[in-house]
């Protein structure tokens, strides 16, 4: 069965699972002269990457303020959220850059699956005969890319990953 993109407007529609149309995807994807990849996809997998990236920003992502109405499908809207100059945003809105966030990462994931598991993952070194490969995690590239986290920065923080911890003083 194909995936149908259920676009947010800002009005918590039940069963939205996109903050962009693929026309915004495909538009995005046309200012961007370094990749064809997005172009050449088939509309049926298109649609699933705009439908896994919302999901991947929403997973990586602790967005400030709260949810409009606690039915509704995707974080976004939510109130008592700021830009970075300080400006509240609606909370019938869903930023720009939430949107833009999004394409970039529809995009990237359509080039490479960010969200699996390396394949190098449980393996400090591997040594077979006299060939010896040590891996370098930290080189491994994050799920959410920093160029789509810095679009959304200024709407809350990543997700605290394993071996990170947040204080809070009162």
């Amino acid at each position: 069965m194909a995936v149908v993109v259920i676009v947010e407007t800002g009005s918590g529609i039940s069963g939205a699972n996109s903050y962009v149309s693929i026309a915004d995807v495909d538009n995005w994807a046309l200012t961007n002269p370094h990749d064809a990849t997005w172009m050449a996809l088939s509309d049926a997998k298109k649609n699933g990457y705009a439908v896994m990236s919302c999901r991947v920003l929403n997973e990586q992502m602790n967005w400030a303020g709260w949810v409009m109405d606690e039915n509704q499908s995707l974080d976004l809207p939510r109130s008592g959220m700021i830009d970075k100059n300080g400006n509240s945003i609606d909370d019938n809105e869903i930023p720009t850059k939430v949107k833009n966030a999004q394409c970039e990462l529809a995009r990237l994931l359509a080039i490479s699956d960010r969200t699996g598991d390396p394949d190098t993952a449980g393996f400090k070194r591997i040594k077979v005969g006299s060939i010896e490969l040590e891996m370098e995690i930290s080189d491994r590239p994050p799920v959410l890319p920093d160029a789509v986290f810095g679009m959304v920065r200024y709407f809350g923080g990543k997700v605290v990953s394993k071996g990170i911890s947040k204080t809070i003083r009162t």
